[in-house]
């Protein structure tokens, strides 16, 4: 991963929180400042992410069974008829 590759796990922290919002002294704007991704914000990240794939998890498994449930609606409604 030498030369700021993006295979792999490094992919997943790249996008998270790498820059940091600093207020402008001198004009209205907003100067984003580059950080350092510390074990404590690699590890925050870390969690973060394993929230994110739990909660798509849960809503891929609910349309999966949301979708078979109408199909075997769909089918017992069309055997009763």
């Amino acid at each position: 991963m030498a030369g700021g590759g993006l295979s792999g796990g490094a992919a997943a922290f790249w996008a998270t929180r790498a820059l940091e919002v600093v207020k402008r002294n001198d004009s209205p704007g907003l100067l984003w400042k580059r950080i350092k991704l510390t074990t404590t914000r690699k590890n925050n990240a870390k969690k973060r992410l394993k929230r994110l794939w739990q909660n798509e998890a849960v809503i891929r498994a609910c349309t999966q069974a949301e979708s078979s449930s109408t199909s075997n609606t769909a089918a017992t409604s069309e055997k009763q008829q």
